[in-house]
């Protein structure tokens, strides 16, 4: 294959010990190093120009390198040590204002013994290739195609600690700033964040980080108190954390965390800084999360929301409540290859107060994309299966026309016409001819805000 950014490059030699040792109690892998590896190897490109690689395609980097030694550089910036992340190494370009991260996969654990926060590392990629898995870049051992994690046993081969260790600083954005970039040509990339004055969601007041009886993972929503920005963003926390029965603070102020897939994860609690005073927010009209609902693989049915196919009452494809982990969302299935429907799933009356001109955010994952079925639009009003809205008030660009391989966060503003003193939002998913359709739907975190 054609080497395209890199000219021929000498190979440099290198012999480095690549014995691991298991604690003998937990069965606990762990890199047994005495010392920094040795620092004969040096980066030959920037991280930077790695990640810029990524083109929608799987990376072997054997191709790219046309039989020359490819090593690259950066700084790690996760902790496995209370077990939030597992198995995985987050690192960034620089110690600050990083343009560029990924993923290292890993078959290690206890990383943090060795590997810790500001430790610069050096990864050799003969052998590596890189994939993308949401809008997160992924390194691990090429094999036909696929991307697997670096075993223990070949960990240090791959993977060379420096003797260089910083601070991280972590960029300072608000949800606003993460959202806008989401949803352009140009998302943020993994790095080290820092979101000042959010606080947890009145919904999920006095929660733990993640649920104590099992090992899921657990979404928390963030909301911004600052009055020009009410947006929201997760925060993910695994149900293998150490700290998944402690409460979560009530209070607001910063969170520091590795931006991850347009969510936030973060290392330990030390990472959560909440102890202002909460604030009170009444921009937030509307917010439904789903969590609330106690029977999932069922028809929705949240006080006041309407759940209907108004093509045939017969038809039983409509909205259900679905449930991956412990995060409860809506979806619409395929309808399959003959079906006409028109499924509507719509939100409850929501009042106008003291502008017309609000926010609309929500997450929304598509799944098998084949046909674009799935409008949104202002109602005027429901009755019965009367439901009155007008083709002018479609909510445009905010339902991705690709799969989005998990949920993503989506923002539009949108006006209330100046004849409604109340209105509804509508998710019609509308397949009007015999075509088979695949797309799936799922959507969740619906929030309706005042500018």
């Amino acid at each position: 294959m054609k080497n395209f950014f890199l000219n021929p490059i000498i190979v440099i030699s290198l012999i480095i010990a690549t014995t691991f040792s298991c604690a003998s109690n937990d069965d606990i892998s762990i890199p047994d190093l005495d010392k920094d590896n040795p620092t004969d190897v040096e980066a030959n490109t920037e991280l930077l120009a790695i990640t810029d690689l990524f083109t929608g395609n799987v990376i072997e980097f054997d191709q790219v390198q046309n039989g020359g030694e490819l090593v690259t550089s950066g700084f790690i910036i996760s902790s496995d040590v209370s077990s939030n992340i597992n198995n995985q190494i987050y690192i960034q370009d620089k110690t600050e204002d990083a343009k560029s991260g990924l993923v290292i996969d890993v078959e290690l654990d206890n990383i943090f013994l060795t590997h810790g926060i500001g430790r610069e590392v050096l990864i050799k990629l003969n052998g590596l290739g890189m994939k993308k898995v949401g809008n997160e870049l992924h390194i691990g051992v090429y094999n036909d195609g696929a991307i697997t994690p670096i075993s223990g046993d070949d960990f240090q081969d791959f993977v060379i600690r420096t003797n260089t260790k910083e601070t991280i600083v972590p960029k300072i954005l608000t949800i606003n700033e993460i959202i806008e970039a989401a949803n352009s040509d140009e998302p943020l990339p993994t790095i080290l964040v820092s979101i000042e004055n959010v606080q947890i969601i009145d919904e999920q007041l006095n929660t733990t980080y993640a649920n104590v009886d099992n090992n899921s993972d657990v979404d928390k929503t963030l909301i911004n108190c600052t009055d020009e920005d009410t947006q929201t963003i997760i925060l993910q926390n695994s149900g293998l954390s150490t700290f998944k029965a402690l409460p979560f603070p009530t209070e607001q102020g910063t969170i520091t965390a590795i931006l991850s897939k347009n969510k936030l994860i973060i290392r330990d609690t030390n990472d959560i800084d909440f102890t202002e005073e909460r604030c009170i927010d009444d921009s937030v009209l509307l917010h439904e999360d789903f969590e609330s609902i106690t029977e999932t693989n069922e028809i929705i049915t949240l006080d006041g929301w309407v759940d209907i196919n108004i093509s045939d009452p017969q038809l039983f494809t409509l909205w259900v409540a679905k449930k991956t982990g412990d995060n409860i969302f809506a979806e619409i299935e395929q309808g399959g290859s003959s079906d006409k429907y028109d499924a509507w799933l719509i939100t409850k009356e929501i009042q106008i107060q003291n502008s017309r001109t609000l926010k609309f955010n929500l997450n929304i994952n598509v799944n098998s994309r084949n046909s674009d079925n799935l409008e949104i639009f202002i109602v005027d009003s429901v009755n019965g299966d009367d439901i009155n809205f007008s083709e002018d008030n479609e909510i445009n660009n905010i339902v991705p026309t690709e799969d989005t391989n998990g949920f993503i966060a989506k923002e539009a503003t949108i006006t209330i016409p100046d004849n409604l003193d109340s209105f509804r939002i509508g998710f019609r998913y509308n397949k009007r001819s015999s075509i088979p359709s695949n797309t799936e739907y799922q959507i969740d975190n619906i929030v309706i805000s005042e500018e």
